[in-house]
């Protein structure tokens, strides 16, 4: 019984190196924490995105928390927003 247990234990520890080998080589890319506005929105139950922009806009809304990025031609923007960050700054 003591041998089948460490016959277990010693597979165990195999197998946890091997996926500790394959995380190492091939690590996930850990998805970016900016979301777009109107799911942005959804997560912190505000209204609507327009909401949140305004939010923006207006100051009132964390200026660490979120990024303006104008087009090219200047004539409209790319509001992201960290939730993550936000709620940390909440606390």
């Amino acid at each position: 019984m003591d041998t089948i247990a460490a016959e277990l234990a010693a597979q165990i520890q195999q197998l946890t190196a091997r996926l500790e080998l394959l995380n190492a080589a091939n690590p996930l890319p850990k998805p970016s924490p900016w979301l777009p506005l109107g799911q942005a929105a959804r997560m912190l139950h505000l209204k609507s995105a327009r909401a949140l922009k305004g939010r923006i806009q207006r100051g009132t809304f964390p200026p660490d928390c979120c990024r303006v990025i104008p087009s090219p031609s200047g004539k409209r923007n790319t509001y992201l927003v960290n939730v993550e960050r936000y709620l940390k700054s909440l606390r």
